[in-house]
């Protein structure tokens, strides 16, 4: 019979222990859980996990210092650290100790299933937000270099959206009730938030049939109508009109090694 995989699950609030916990064990993991680094440290002294959950600001040791103990004791371990929504001070630290994932609060448990069931940690994926690169960069340099992957979205305002990349296009997007193009451009018309990319898995039907470029160019021009609108009603003179698409900052999770909507 194989064995369940052990999780080790650290965080002060008891809440997200029983919620994030009790997701993880229904979905065939043995989790071991922490309220504090302190007591993670003593439980990784003495026993194996295949990976490690880890909120950031705790009493008596933080996550940050759980993780570098990690590191240097239980080079090894898969971790992923949660940390506050915007909190680009705590995320580039992560960034320099080497190939952390990490999530945001408020997120999907789905997504911590989905970084936990990679066999091994590479630089094909990552999580997190982004700075330097708009999202609609990022998935015109993925067209471009025709990976396959999925991206799970989640705007500043909480929603989410699922685009599947496969054969230098989207073959398939959800977001809410919406499915196929309008699912990609509503995940495009996010005014900011943060991406997780996946490994590629087939989705239930493919939605999508026109070309990358096609999408990019339409998703651009719908974002430029609606900033025509919001200029109009607002009475912002044209010269201070923000065209860009909208910036992702950087979490997820999401740069090119592996590091969190």
């Amino acid at each position: 019979m194989k064995l369940k995989p052990r999780i080790l699950l650290v965080d002060d609030d008891p809440n997200v222990l029983w919620g994030v916990g009790k997701f993880l064990t229904r979905s065939g993991y043995n989790i071991v859980s922490c309220p504090d680094g302190a007591e993670a440290i003593e439980v990784l002294k003495d026993s194996p996990f295949e990976a490690m959950i880890t909120d950031i600001q705790m009493p008596r040791l933080n996550g940050l210092a759980l993780i570098e103990w990690t590191i240097q004791n239980r080079p090894g371990l898969k971790i992923i650290a949660i940390t506050a929504f915007g909190c680009d001070s705590v995320q580039q630290v992560l960034m320099k100790k080497g190939p952390i994932l990490y999530v945001e609060k408020p997120f999907d448990p789905k997504v911590i299933i989905e970084l936990l069931n990679r066999e091994t940690r590479t630089t094909d994926s990552f999580s997190g937000n982004v700075n330097d690169i708009t999202l609609f960069d990022y998935i015109q340099l993925v067209f471009m270099t025709n990976r396959k992957l999925k991206l799970h979205i989640t705007s500043t305002s909480g929603e989410n959206g699922l685009i599947f990349i496969d054969n230098r296009t989207a073959c398939h997007a959800e977001c809410g009730e919406l499915q196929g193009e309008e699912a990609f451009y509503k995940c495009l018309s996010f005014k900011g938030g943060s991406f997780v990319s996946l490994p590629f898995d087939e989705p239930k039907s493919r939605t999508i049939h026109c070309k990358g470029d096609f999408l990019l160019m339409d998703a651009a021009r719908l974002k430029d109508e609606n900033s025509k609108v919001t200029l109009h009603h607002s009475e912002v003179p044209p010269l201070f009109s923000d065209m860009d698409v909208p910036h992702f900052s950087e979490s997820d999770n999401h740069f090119f090694p592996d590091k969190e909507v």
